[in-house]
């Protein structure tokens, strides 16, 4: 019973806050003259944007927004494109793609809903009802597969992950565009367990660790993230494809996080 009383008043707390951020934390203007990317469409027939900026010689894709009821990450992405079009002078060797969305229905839902008392699950999925980091052509691609979440992932539900890897229109989009552009990097942005993590690319695990300490989040080996059995994931997609993944959890589901993030994410980005 009390560990019950203690979980309900933490999504009461988190909730508050949330309430908060969503409706008084101001996003920067959005850039002009940015050039636009249509890399795909929703289920729904919604475009899928990503924005670029530069055209030197390192690809890095940055992509959030993938569970569509982590709204903060949407915000995170416009703190970047803005402090990105504001630098760009020191980004001549880069091209720099950023995905500020790649499940606009989802994130629809969660706008209309976002859910503030209850962890905030609403638009989580696609259009399909999938959930899009579990949809993803892998060798152990499953139906159904596990979402954990909560304190220490000690919380779990069952989630349908489509009819077969890459079936989703988000997703496909997705893995078509880090083909056709030779996309080596790919940071991609969830929220809100305050965690980081790599795949087995070296690059990889390099910076996932320096973006753990300049966050303060914890860093999640490949072994410790193996034992969620998750099944399906873009971690393991770019795995087989020889692409460096760094995945990072931030730490609250309304806000952008920028103010936490943003170093992490410049230095980072110069250590390429």
């Amino acid at each position: 019973m009390l560990k019950k009383i203690k979980k309900r008043l933490g999504y009461i707390k988190r909730g508050l806050i949330g309430y908060v951020q969503n409706n008084f934390e101001k996003t920067p203007k959005f850039p002009q003259n940015i050039k636009n990317h249509i890399i795909g469409k929703s289920g729904k027939g919604k475009d899928i944007e990503c924005y670029q900026i530069g055209a030197g010689s390192q690809i890095i894709l940055y992509a959030f927004g993938l569970h569509g009821n982590e709204i903060g990450t949407i915000k995170l992405a416009y703190n970047f494109i803005n402090w990105i079009y504001q630098n760009q002078n020191k980004l001549e060797n880069y091209t720099l793609f950023i995905i500020p969305c790649l499940n606009p229905d989802g994130y629809e839902l969660a706008l209309k809903n976002p859910d503030y008392f209850n962890g905030g699950r609403f638009g989580r999925f696609n259009a399909n009802n999938v959930d899009l980091n579990r949809n993803f052509d892998t060798p152990n691609f499953n139906k159904k597969s596990v979402w954990s979440f909560g304190k220490d992932y000690s919380d779990t539900l069952e989630v349908y992950c489509g009819e077969y890897g890459n079936s989703e229109s988000e997703t496909k989009s997705l893995t078509d565009f880090v083909r056709d552009q030779n996309v080596r990097i790919i940071f991609m942005f969830h929220n809100a367990g305050k965690y980081v993590m790599g795949n087995k690319n070296e690059l990889s695990q390099k910076l996932t660790k320096l973006f753990a300490r300049k966050t303060g989040f914890g860093y999640v080996s490949n072994e410790d993230w193996e034992k969620l059995n998750q099944t399906g994931t873009m971690k393991e997609w770019c795995d087989i494809n020889h692409v460096a993944y760094i995945e990072i959890e931030g730490s609250t589901r309304w806000g952008s996080d920028w103010d936490i993030q943003k170093e992490a994410i410049k230095t980072t980005l110069f250590t390429i």
